[in-house]
């Protein structure tokens, strides 16, 4: 117990049939000194019922009942019991490996300049399929001026999640105080934003610690909905805060800008949404995409993929599922 707690914090929201193998992976961590906090975000289902009972089995798990209110909500709503030196984050339909939080907080105290660290993920598909979605990139640490630089340019896996990393909890507890924006989802941009701009640096490791779970009803699968057009507040409000705090790579936050009404675009035109809709988003990103075809530094079949997303989107998708 002389070893430094991590506060592990699972929202939970209509998961329960996945619930006890998340919380599962989480208590067998070989890794001793947890604080696991379940955030039940009024869920409708027996989560609520689950969560208790497994408080009642494990005295590291503490339970917060609360109103539903999303996903940012309910991690914000962990993060304000959390009394960890570091942060852990794993969504309640997901797991780990057993020697995730052992590993990643070794790979933490040998890189003594990394304030965030960050492991591979593997993708568990329904039917059994799995796919290791960054298992050929190689271990590298990453200043803060190289990971926002990648994740404005969304290389390297800088743009990913908050699930996979091991955070000091210096930024969520301390001056800075970071939470995530509420009612919106791609949430995990905003904080990252905040973190790689104010940390010394990140390492990342391939190694697939972290299963992320594909299903059908997730949030990341559901179709058109009042979300689906999120991802380009989420880059606008990255950028207003990384120009307040004086980033000045503008050609960065333009591409940044830019790929949020890109992936808007691509997803309406996968789901043969309506044309309306299509037509509103691919001027928007025929719009941002202006400075991004002017940037020497981004190359030509970069640029021609952008024009013709933005000039022929279903086509274009047509072409790339091919």
């Amino acid at each position: 117990m002389n070893e430094p707690l991590i506060s592990v914090i699972i929202p939970v929201y209509g998961v329960e049939q996945y619930l006890d193998h998340c919380v599962e992976s989480v208590t067998a961590q070989t890794y001793r000194n947890l604080e696991i906090i379940l955030v039940d975000d009024g869920s409708k289902d027996h989560c609520p019922v689950m969560c208790d009972a497994w408080a009642g089995k494990d005295p590291r798990i503490h339970v917060v009942h609360k109103a539903n209110g999303g996903l940012s909500s309910a991690r914000n709503a962990g993060l304000d019991v959390a009394t960890g030196e570091y942060i852990a984050f794993v969504d309640g339909d997901d797991w780990i490996e057993p020697t995730m939080l052992e590993t990643m907080l070794g790979w933490m105290r040998k890189h003594t300049t990394a304030d965030v660290v960050m492991c591979g993920t593997e993708k568990d598909y329904e039917d059994g399929r799995k796919e290791h979605i960054d298992g050929h990139l190689p271990e590298r640490e990453f200043s803060s001026d190289e990971a926002l630089h990648d994740f404005l340019h969304h290389r390297n896996r800088m743009a990913s999640a908050v699930w996979n990393k091991l955070f000091k909890a210096d930024f969520f507890t301390g001056t800075s105080h970071i939470r995530f924006p509420e009612r919106l989802n791609n949430e995990d941009y905003y904080v990252l934003a905040q973190v790689y701009r104010t940390m010394r640096g990140i390492l990342f490791n391939p190694k697939a610690l972290y299963h992320y779970r594909i299903r059908p009803d997730s949030i990341t699968t559901a179709g058109l909905n009042v979300h689906s057009f999120d991802r380009a507040k989420i880059a606008d409000k990255c950028r207003e805060y990384l120009l307040e705090s004086g980033y000045r790579d503008q050609a960065s936050l333009d591409y940044f800008v830019m790929q949020g009404r890109y992936d808007i675009v691509y997803d309406l035109a996968r789901m043969n949404a309506g044309s309306e809709a299509l037509r509103t988003w691919r001027k928007e990103l025929a719009a941002k995409a202006k400075p991004v075809c002017r940037d020497a530094s981004v190359g030509f079949a970069e640029k021609t993929k952008i024009r013709m997303l933005s000039h022929m989107p279903k086509l274009y998708v047509r072409m790339t599922q091919r």
